[in-house]
């Protein structure tokens, strides 16, 4: 009879020790896609399944300057460039409405 592949499997450990040592023996038996879950941070576990920095953050940053700057950008458009235009019936001159 045919053996069907092991798609998943669960385990739960006493101690975050115990939780260590067996991601660290996963992974040197050439298990590569493993994920691990704690109630609280385990730095260490991370670095044991092979977690490497994600670039996630960096795209956040750009992402937040970007509509940061936007932002600023259209609200800077609207206060000075249209309103006056339209509400003073002239451009703005040096800070001050033309038509004062």
């Amino acid at each position: 009879m045919k053996r069907a592949p092991i798609f998943g499997l669960m385990a739960e450990f006493d101690s975050p020790t115990d939780l260590l040592l067996a991601a660290r023996k996963a992974y040197a038996e050439g298990y590569r896609r493993i994920d691990a879950y704690s109630p609280f941070p385990i730095e260490e576990v991370s670095e044991a399944i092979g977690h490497h920095r994600s670039r996630v953050p960096l795209v956040v940053l750009v992402g937040g300057l970007l509509g940061g700057i936007g932002g600023y950008l259209m609200q800077y458009w609207i206060s000075v460039l249209t309103i006056p235009s339209t509400w003073a019936g002239g451009r703005c001159i040096l800070g001050r409405r033309s038509s004062w």
